[in-house]
């Protein structure tokens, strides 16, 4: 397979990068690697995320999906592939989809997945730049230990002995570079890996305790105290959730004593994860997470054990939900900051809001290559039901900055009704501006009501005072407007009237798009209401969305 199939077209790469490269793929450093063969895994790790034996028949056709992009490879093998993403390569590097064979659970799965890892043992036994970086190399190595018994079961001789031997190579140099990963980045890959290698090579055992103790301080670290995962992405969020329950049930099956703070991590993120559902069971898109299939998360909580509710907010994390009978709605306040190196979309102030299993207004969601023109797109601003400003994406506070540049956040509660308000900073510096945003909420879930103030500090930059207020609708609803134009018409699947009803005198319905599923493109609309900064004078945005009576 040529370079090129794997290491991205444009840019350069950093230096430190390219020395490692150098040194990782050198013959002294490929010696290092060397060690005695084991000759089993003693235990099988457990995976809690679902397989689909339909997407390993795709893969046996040689159809491969990844990341949201597909690629028929009739007459090579998927390493082979030119012209795809990295992400792509990145996740047919992962071996993921060893879970859908092992769900189709036939001989013929069992020996095509032989074949592939020996095609990439073939290939990859040495050190390749990306295929060994220690993001994918962790979650591959987790996948090899997961499925170990069914790829090892009634096997014997050559493949054995390749397999482990490449597993044993690839442990040890991740076991070499988990501690000089870049901080920041997200480490419990790489602790679950050595934590399972530990536990699945006879003479690794001794090394367990101290896999773990760097997972507890890594748990520490991305889990916040109100339990919202650091990246803000409910999607992320799920995954560890799924990872510290294989953890916790790879543990318990080897007679290992759980941590604790395993135990508390997993009964604090299983709320958040409820916090993050719509009433289809499925997740809210911020921050570049994706929906996932239905009864997935449900799926997943059921396994946790967990029986804590989803909390009404997440001060440290950031976020807003309002429930009143089947209404619910889920909003980014950006409250207590952002990392300066979170990826996070630029969505502050925007919500996203069902009605019983019904998606009405919402986000554009996400694809899985972030720096494709497509990934940049549906992280600004415009993609997101907030407030925008001459296409500048909002900018969240430093989380280490003081409490003064943070958005300020009210909640107040009374027989059921709900009220936030809420102000943020994001456009003062590029536009001069503060955004108040007041969202009520009646007890009943049937109306919900809203007033987006903009307040000049001072006069915006020439070209920065056109302003846009963008609420993004579900492509699954119907959407007329009134002859008056000041009234939007809405109609759900299930046949739920609503009406959004504004008294702003420029408002528009435009095309939109929504990702909420790998691959997925659909169009939509969107309500738009746009307007002008003159002389510093505040603006005042009334709105409200109301059920239609049966």
């Amino acid at each position: 397979m040529s370079k090129a199939a794997i290491v991205p077209a444009k840019g350069g790469l950093p230096s430190r990068r390219l020395i490692s490269d150098v040194i990782y793929a050198s013959g002294a450093y490929q010696a290092l690697l060397k060690s005695r063969v084991p000759k089993r895994l003693i235990h099988t790790p457990v995976d809690v995320f679902p397989g689909n034996g339909e997407r390993a028949d795709k893969i046996y056709q040689s159809h491969f999906e990844f990341a949201g992009f597909s690629l028929e490879q009739d007459d090579q093998e998927p390493w082979q592939a030119e012209g795809m993403p990295l992400v792509w390569h990145k996740e047919l590097h992962e071996f993921g989809w060893l879970r859908d064979f092992s769900a189709n659970g036939t001989e013929a799965a069992r020996h095509h997945s032989r074949a592939l890892i020996l095609s990439w043992i073939d290939h990859f036994a040495v050190y390749r730049p990306y295929v060994w970086d220690e993001d994918v190399l962790a979650r591959r190595l987790v996948a090899w230990f997961c499925y170990g018994q069914f790829l090892l079961e009634n096997e014997e001789g050559e493949f054995n002995y390749k397999f482990l031997r490449a597993a044993r190579r690839q442990y040890i140099h991740l076991s070499r570079i988990a501690k000089n990963k870049p901080q920041g980045e997200d480490r419990v890959a790489s602790w679950q890996a050595l934590l399972y290698g530990a536990l699945c090579f006879p003479d690794m055992v001794k090394n367990s305790g101290k896999y773990l103790s760097s997972l507890e301080t890594e748990l520490n670290r991305v889990v916040l105290a109100d339990g919202c995962h650091i990246s803000r992405n409910p999607e992320r969020h799920l995954t560890l959730l799924g990872d510290l329950i294989g953890i916790r049930n790879t543990l318990m099956a080897a007679n290992e004593m759980v941590p604790v703070a395993i135990n508390n991590a997993i009964d604090r993120l299983a709320p958040a994860i409820r916090f993050f559902q719509h009433g289809d069971g499925c997740l809210a898109l911020f921050n570049g997470g994706l929906k996932l299939p239905e009864g997935y998360c449900d799926n997943l909580l059921a396994l946790s054990d967990a029986t804590g509710r989803a909390p009404q907010r997440f001060p440290q994390g950031g976020f807003e939900r309002l429930k009143a009978g089947r209404a619910l709605l889920i909003l980014e306040s950006g409250e207590g900051g952002r990392s300066t190196n979170d990826q996070t979309h630029a969505g502050l102030l925007s919500f996203e809001f069902s009605y019983g299993r019904e998606r009405l207004i919402v986000n554009c969601g996400a694809v899985r290559d972030p720096d494709s023109a497509w990934g940049k797109a549906l992280a600004a601003t415009a993609a997101h039901s907030t407030l925008g400003f001459d296409n500048i994406n909002a900018v969240f506070p430093p989380r280490n900055s003081s409490s003064e540049e943070h958005s300020k956040v009210v909640r107040n509660e009374d027989d059921g009704n709900t009220w936030l308000d809420l102000e943020s900073k994001s456009y003062l510096d590029t536009v001069g501006v503060l955004h108040r945003r007041r969202l009520y909420l009646d007890a009943s879930g049937l109306a919900l009501r809203g007033e987006d103030q903009i307040i000049p500090e001072r006069m915006p930059p020439s070209g920065r005072s056109h302003f846009s207020l963008r609420f993004h609708l579900h492509p699954d609803l119907s959407i007329s407007r009134s002859a008056s134009g000041k009234k939007i018409l809405i109609r759900t699947p299930s046949g739920t009237g609503w009406k959004f009803l504004t008294a702003a005198p420029r408002l528009s319905l435009e095309e939109s798009v929504y990702c909420s599923e790998p691959g997925e493109r659909r169009h939509n609309q969107q309500i738009v209401i746009t307007g002008q900064l003159i002389d510093q004078e505040p603006i005042l945005i009334k709105w409200a969305l109301t059920r239609l009576s049966d």
